[in-house]
């Protein structure tokens, strides 16, 4: 599909826009088109949604009833721009140049009001009223967005692992989710107790640097050992390899917190983690996912920050949590700081009972999700009031379920997305996993990763 690369400028350069349709197939029956978005927003969906039909995600009453369809955005997959991303993130990766030059070219093209309008524009071309949309983490900043700009086109959206609708700039991003994760260490933790003596090791090893900590018993631990640790803390029980998440540390950790015995985690630690997904880090993919996260991600921005906005900030790192404060600062804070290429600003999603005419939303969100808090879902349920129904996901870390095989899920949004005029219910799903066997109430396939959860980004 030819799309605008400027949509300010609609009768100048157009540029290729890739999408995939999977027809119904009850066509007496069908019910329109239900296009995904899997976040990032690094992903792209044309392959995506191919692998979910492929591997039996998506039941047969919805793939009776509804085209589906996947769109690359632009930046992903064969659309517009992914070779130009790919090259100069290669090329910096290489040490042979940086994406300077891309960006000042084509990053205000990349942001997601474009890619709203976008998706409004193969809705028309695909000769649709209306649209279902299903979007996963960053892609219910889209889904949010489109319900926003063309209400009226909207017969149901599923808004799953919801990103903040009223964010203003990556810091917001960041100390959410840094809040986010203080959360999950007290769910892992169990005692608080644990928690306190992990938060002294942690400003012991911050205020003492490079001074390693001493344990009663084992080896000394370093800053970047016990950093290691608090990411693995809040890694998610369907990580892959499953050798490599919370459960390979949790015992270690539990005998440090209970017994300064640092043996078990010290031993646990030493070992090789640069195995499974850690070596796919610096694949041309990978590195045009990272390339087209900062590209959107500071496009998108409404207010921007210099370097020394984002240094003053660093307080509100440290009151969201003790534990991933600094880290999250030190990771990324400043990767928006000072962005010199033009913007696209993003409007908050607010007040949408006042814009939709009726349309019920259905939200799916985590109690425990390590990338997208559940705090912000609770914000996107109050940006459309009464429209919006709840789905909580508990007892369970993790990101993205909706077709993931939890049939408490599954079968509400199926149910929602057949008949949106049916409310469906606030209500809580448990997801009980036996650490020994990782079981779950699943009926997909094993370590099979859902499109939405190996991405970039949200």
């Amino acid at each position: 599909m030819l799309a605008p690369k400027d949509y300010n400028n609609e009768l100048g350069e157009a540029v290729n826009i890739y999408y995939g349709v999977h027809k119904a197939q009850d066509p007496a029956n069908r019910l329109g088109i239900l296009v995904f978005n899997f976040g990032g927003p690094s992903a792209a969906a044309v392959g995506g949604v191919g692998a979910m039909i492929e591997q039996g995600r998506i039941p047969q009453d919805i793939l009776n009833r509804f085209d589906i369809v996947g769109i690359d955005p632009r930046g992903t997959g064969r659309s517009a721009f992914a070779k130009e991303l790919t090259e100069c993130a290669v090329a910096q990766h290489q040490g042979l140049g940086n994406c300077n030059a891309t960006y000042s070219q084509v990053a205000p093209y990349l942001g997601s009001n474009s890619v709203v309008k976008d998706i409004d524009r193969l809705r028309r071309h695909l000769g649709e009223s209306r649209l279902n949309f299903l979007g996963y983490s960053y892609g219910t900043r889209l889904g949010s967005l489109y319900a926003k700009m063309f209400p009226d086109n909207v017969r149901a959206m599923v808004l799953d692992s919801p990103m903040l609708p009223t964010a203003e700039n990556y810091v917001d991003l960041l100390v959410g989710g840094a809040a986010g994760k203080d959360k999950i260490a007290d769910y892992r933790l169990v005692y608080p107790y644990r928690k306190a003596q992990l938060t002294s090791i942690v400003e012991q090893l911050r205020s003492y640097y490079p001074s390693p900590y001493a344990a009663f018993n084992g080896p000394r631990l370093t800053k970047s050992e016990v950093d290691f640790s608090l990411q693995l803390m809040v890694s998610r029980d369907s990580s892959y390899p499953r050798n490599l998440g919370w459960l390979s540390i949790k015992e270690g950790v539990y005998k440090l917190l209970d017994n300064d015995d640092a043996s078990e985690l010290g031993q646990v630690l030493s070992g090789d983690y640069n195995t499974g997904d850690y070596n796919s880090s610096y694949k041309p993919d990978r590195l045009r996912g990272q390339a087209l996260f900062t590209a959107v991600i500071c496009t998108d921005e409404s207010q921007s920050l210099s370097s020394n906005d984002v240094a003053s900030s660093y307080y509100l790192f440290q009151s969201a949590s003790t534990l991933y404060g600094d880290l999250t600062f030190t990771g990324s804070a400043n990767m928006c700081a000072d962005w010199p290429y033009p913007r696209d600003p993003i409007a908050s999603v607010e007040n949408m009972e006042q814009v939709l005419s009726g349309q019920n939303i259905l939200i799916i969100a985590g109690q425990y999700d390590p990338a997208t808090p559940y705090t912000w879902a609770e914000k996107m349920v109050q940006s459309f009031g009464d429209l919006a129904s709840l789905i909580t996901v508990d007892n369970y870390v993790d990101h993205g379920f909706s077709y993931d095989g939890i049939r408490c899920i599954d079968q509400n949004t199926t149910n929602y997305l057949i008949d949106p005029s049916r409310k469906i219910e606030n209500q809580t799903c448990n997801v009980p996993i036996s650490s020994s066997s990782f079981s779950r109430l699943f009926s997909i396939v094993a370590d099979v990763p859902h499109p939405a959860k190996n991405v970039i980004g949200w």
